[in-house]
């Protein structure tokens, strides 16, 4: 390579240089954007504590979807299995008010997720209070079907609405690819799949 065609070449690299260097860049601190690896490398406040309630939600509402199921199908109903599920469903509806109560401290500076979490808060508790009732009727030596059934499908009705909350408190605090998960995973339960009775 003649020393004319290297001068070309150094020439060419320096106005590339230069022009890239005037091209104004966005702050990077400023962005509120993250790859993905960056994401996933720190995920930020919440995330995990927001990951279990999203899956507890879902255990939830497939307990009160196969309680109503269960209820309003089977020939005959068998209190240990109503008791058993309805039990179950109380222990997830616990779980994710805990992990509301992490998410909620560990974002105490962020006024705008606080406001979320109390919201999605009041509507677990209207939700306990429904399982408590459920789990009564499902206690009895004879439950009545019509009766859980009934209130069943009401927990699953509040249950859908709290994950729509929650999937938007997940875009709040910037984890999006987490909300799109759990939206698209709630969406894809199918109606016909019966969980397992417990004592069955």
């Amino acid at each position: 390579m003649s020393t004319k065609h290297v001068g070309k070449l150094l020439l060419g690299l320096a106005v590339m240089f230069a022009a890239t260097s005037l091209v104004p860049q966005p702050v990077l601190a400023q962005s509120k954007i993250r790859s993905p690896v960056e994401r996933r490398q720190d995920p930020g406040g919440g995330f995990w504590a927001n990951q279990r309630a999203s899956r507890n939600i879902q255990h939830a509402r497939n307990y009160s979807q196969s309680i109503q199921r269960y209820a309003t199908q089977a020939p005959v109903i068998r209190p240990q299995v109503t008791q058993a599920e309805s039990q179950l469903l109380g222990n997830q509806i616990q779980s994710i008010q805990r992990e509301m109560v992490v998410i909620r401290d560990q974002n105490a500076s962020s006024p705008q997720v606080v406001e979320q979490v109390k919201a999605i808060e009041s509507k677990l508790s209207k939700v306990a209070d429904t399982q408590e009732m459920l789990h009564a009727e499902c206690c009895k030596d004879s439950p009545d079907g019509k009766v859980c059934g009934d209130i069943s499908k009401k927990i699953t009705a509040a249950l859908d609405q709290i994950v729509k909350d929650h999937a938007k408190l997940m875009k709040t605090m910037g984890h999006e690819d987490a909300a799109h998960d759990a939206m698209k995973h709630d969406h894809s339960t199918t109606e016909g799949e019966t969980p397992a009775k417990s004592g069955e």
